[in-house]
């Protein structure tokens, strides 16, 4: 009877194990793709980009992928800042979600400002490597 309870617990260990590690790692990838925001590292934001994805802004407008990298590449959006106060992050059977909230200094059309914002950003795992299918973002009260 020990053993088994033993060989249990050592099997729910490594499963919360296993989840905490996609856990970290998607939280990883959602910060990387942060400072290649912030860096203006646009081909490798490209890379991360899923074919299908789309970026819903606080106003409701939808970018598309292409429209997306247009806007970062003719510098008509840059991320000039991020500092994500906290995240959370939920991985499920080749899907991933990535909840949080910070202040994001940003210029749209020459204006620069910052805004404290949620995010949800959805993720899409394809051969083996994650993709980034969605950014939705709202404002929060200063």
């Amino acid at each position: 009877m020990k053993t088994k309870l033993t060989a249990l617990l050592l099997i729910i260990a490594a499963a919360v194990s296993a989840q905490s590690k996609q856990e970290a790692q998607i939280l990883d990838l959602s910060r990387t793709i942060f400072r290649w925001q912030t860096a203006n590292q646009v081909d490798s934001l490209a890379n991360v980009l899923d074919q299908k994805f789309v970026v819903v802004n606080g106003t409701g407008e939808i970018q598309q992928r292409n429209q997306y990298l247009n806007s970062l590449r003719n510098g008509s959006f840059v991320h000039n800042n991020t500092d994500v106060e906290e995240n959370t992050a939920t991985v499920e059977a080749g899907a991933a979600t990535v909840a949080g909230k910070g202040k994001f200094t940003v210029t749209i059309s020459g204006k620069k400002l910052t805004l404290r914002l949620c995010y949800v950003e959805a993720f899409t795992k394809i051969n083996d490597s994650w993709k980034l299918l969605l950014i939705q973002v709202n404002a929060l009260p200063n």
